[in-house]
Parts: C-alpha cells; sequence; structure tokens
C-alpha cells in the first residue's frame, strides 16, 4: 500500500474527533447550564428526549468512527514502519478510548438509561445528583475529546515531519 494513503484515515480520525468535540462542548457550555435551571419535571422532560436522539445512525457514525479511526492511523502507521506517528496515534487512541468511550459507557449511558425510567410527574427525589454525575461524565468526555482532537490535528500538520525523524534505539555496549 502506498504510503500517501495513510492520510485518510488520519483525516478522517481528526475530522470525527473534532465533530465529537464541538457536540460536546455545546452540550457542556450550553445544554448543561441552561439544564441547572430548570425544575424536577422539567429536567426529567428533556433528559428524557435528548436520551433518544443519539440513537441514530449518524450519531453512531460519529461515536463509533472518533473511537475506531485513530486507532486505525495507528495501525496503519505501524504498517508503514512509521513508529513515532503510529505511537503518537496509538496514545490518541487510547486517551479518547479511556476519556470518552469509557466514560460514555459507565457513566452518562447508564444515566440516560436511568432518566427515560423516571416519571416526570414523580422524579426521584435524588435527581440533582444524576444531573451533576451526568454533567461531570460529559465535561470528562469534552476535555479529553478537546485534547484528542488537538494532538490529532497537530499529527495531521505535522505528519511529514514526523515521518522524516528518526527513531532512535538505545543498544547495549559490549
Amino acid at each position: 500500500m502506498n504510503a500517501k494513503f495513510l492520510i485518510v484515515p488520519q483525516l478522517l480520525a481528526t475530522l470525527l474527533l473534532g465533530i465529537l468535540c464541538g457536540v460536546f462542548a455545546a452540550f457542556t457550555l450550553d445544554v448543561t447550564p441552561a439544564l441547572q435551571q430548570v425544575d424536577a419535571t422539567t429536567y426529567t422532560h428533556v433528559q428524557q428526549h435528548l436520551n433518544q436522539t443519539p440513537r441514530n445512525l449518524g450519531f453512531a457514525v460519529l461515536f463509533f468512527g472518533a473511537t475506531l479511526f485513530p486507532f486505525v492511523s495507528a495501525g496503519m502507521a505501524a504498517w508503514q514502519s512509521q513508529r513515532r506517528v503510529a505511537l503518537y496515534w496509538l496514545i490518541i487512541a487510547l486517551v479518547h478510548f479511556i476519556g470518552v468511550y469509557w466514560v460514555s459507557i459507565v457513566i452518562n449511558i447508564p444515566l440516560h438509561q436511568e432518566t427515560l425510567g423516571w416519571n416526570p410527574a414523580a422524579p426521584p427525589t435524588d435527581w440533582q445528583s444524576s444531573r451533576e454525575s451526568w454533567a461531570n461524565g460529559n465535561l470528562i468526555r469534552t476535555l479529553t475529546e478537546g485534547v484528542c482532537f488537538v494532538g490529532a490535528l497537530t499529527l495531521v500538520v505535522l505528519r511529514g515531519w514526523l515521518a522524516a525523524q528518526p527513531v532512535y534505539v538505545m543498544r547495549r555496549q559490549h
């Protein structure tokens, strides 16, 4: 495979990471503060509608693509013997996996499921605790996604320079 095709998954990863960063940032900067101002019934209605919206193909492609393409970029760079580039993409992929994918699985998605079962006329008495946990999980995802996007963008911009840099290997002296 020609090394110039390596840029395709890198560009896709960068694009998807950037878009997902924007989605999470919009929630962190706009939606979450708005939800801090509403009562329990309104919060429940809004969260129930919001939690049903991401269950579509577009969001799935965005969310899972942003998780997959950094790993693909790392693998393709390794296959092209661009060890340094592969390592950096692997770091981005792992940071994203832990700080976005895993946080979503452990914090945000269970809270989505929980709020879907709430009765808007009689939300649980500790609904504010769930709201705070969801906001904190989303903040973690936003910050992580921002770091991953900036890292990916830097890699794409510096890709020629990084690929040309020698990889130094320590050798034992005999």
